[in-house]
């Protein structure tokens, strides 16, 4: 075991005293998660100041022709937007006409103005014989605010319009066991649709809270940033780029004849190829444990349980180098392995997602990504910036390493036929 070790280390220093592989190794992946990090939003990545709203509720939920009010839509939507559930969003006044809320926008006192008109509820319920429009004024140059605070009303209307569709049923109803009088129908009308009313008031806001994707300012320390998150994917192409440089140095040797000679040496083949194949391994090993430390101090990444840190690095490390052997192993040359071999890893980098740091549940790319290991060890890192736990990457763990355990044999088997 000492020969190997031996011939592993030399190699590795070998790597480390060269400046340009250290700058492509280490500061490219760096220099790249920084650019993209501060363009999408600096280190904290993306996000969003409390919105000014303002709010001019003329609806009065006027009362029908029974004791029984229609929904209360305005204050409906005035209480949602002015909820502690979304005081880190909205920061909400309240003003008494359509006018007023218009000129607090245009005077950028507001960055949109919410305009609920009168007989919002009547014409909800059914009881009205109009259409009425909720209006949202907003400033044309904010393409941002406009589109969170639309989002919150649409949700807030769309649960609400199963007012009518209550008060459209209990008229039926009513109808079908002989009831003509029309107050008679208002009142069943009314009284359905106010039930229902007060029933998404008290649910309406779960599915919008659970959905939120944006990070609050109390949670935007526990939010990996941007930079981070293109980190984690820089990492994992340039640790397997470097994985590549150092497995080449076996054909180089080889060109160069160095490597016949060690052979003719009594160290045994295994021995050589099981020193060459380790220092693949410690180099792409140290390779992300700089780079992890480099985030953290540069971006301040939070990278997660040290447990899922550590298996994540051994098992990253594994795949490039395991990779890497299989690639050098069935290139002819050195100058081959640098041109065929560095697009697969490039063509690997880019189905898995690694140049945006991103990862998809869904659609064509979420499929393209599980195919390849750069894919499955972004989404492990990302769930684990995200807070997740050992049991949330038992999965990725598992299919990286195999992928390592498959590629390493199979160049094994060609290295052992190639200098038998």
């Amino acid at each position: 075991m000492r020969k190997p070790l031996a011939i592993a280390w030399k190699d590795v220093r070998a790597v480390y005293r060269n400046p340009a592989a250290l700058a492509m190794m280490l500061l490219a992946p760096v220099a790249l998660a920084a650019l993209l990090g501060f363009a999408f939003g600096g280190s904290s990545g993306f996000t969003l100041s409390r919105i000014d709203v303002v709010v001019a509720d003329l609806d009065t939920g006027t009362a029908s022709a029974g004791s029984q009010s229609a929904v209360p839509v305005g204050r409906i939507i005035s209480d949602a937007l002015g909820s502690t559930q979304l005081s880190g969003l909205f920061k909400v006044s309240w003003v008494p006409t359509a006018q007023a809320a218009r000129r607090a926008v245009d005077d950028n006192e507001a960055d949109v103005a919410v305009i609920v008109p009168a007989g919002a509820s009547n014409a909800l319920t059914g009881l009205a014989d109009r259409r009425v429009t909720i209006e949202l004024y907003e400033n044309p140059t904010d393409q941002v605010s406009p589109a969170v605070v639309a989002g919150v009303v649409e949700q807030l209307v769309g649960s609400l319009n199963g007012g009518r569709a209550a008060a459209a049923t209990a008229v039926r109803l009513a109808t079908s066991r002989g009831v003509v009088d029309a107050a008679a129908l208002q009142r069943s009308a009314a009284s359905a649709a106010a039930t229902f009313g007060k029933a998404a008031q008290g649910a309406g806001l779960a599915p919008l809270v659970e959905r939120e994707p944006l990070a609050r300012a109390g949670d935007q320390k526990a939010a990996p940033g941007v930079a981070g998150q293109v980190l984690a994917g820089m990492m994992i192409f340039f640790m397997m780029f470097g994985a590549l440089n150092v497995a080449r140095g076996i054909l180089e040797e080889d060109e160069e004849g160095t490597l016949r000679r060690l052979f003719t040496t009594p160290t045994p083949l295994r021995e050589i190829l099981g020193g060459k194949f380790l220092s693949i391994f410690l180099t792409v090993l140290v390779q992300i444990a700089l780079l992890l430390a480099a985030g953290r101090l540069i971006f301040g990444t939070r990278w997660g349980g040290p447990a899922q840190v550590v298996l994540l690095t051994v098992d990253g490390a594994a795949v490039g180098a395991g990779l890497a052997v299989l690639l050098i192993s069935l290139a002819r040359t050195s100058r081959q392995a640098g041109s065929v071999s560095s697009g697969v890893v490039l063509v690997l980098a880019l189905l898995g997602g690694n140049f945006v740091g991103s990862v998809s549940d869904t659609g064509v790319f979420s499929v393209i990504q599980r195919l390849t290991p750069n894919g499955w060890l972004l989404r492990a890192w990302i769930t684990t910036l995200n807070g997740g736990s050992l049991s949330d990457i038992v999965l990725a763990l598992l299919l990286v390493a195999a992928f390592a355990l498959v590629t390493f044999s199979l160049g094994l088997l060609r290295f052992r036929h190639r200098y038998a």
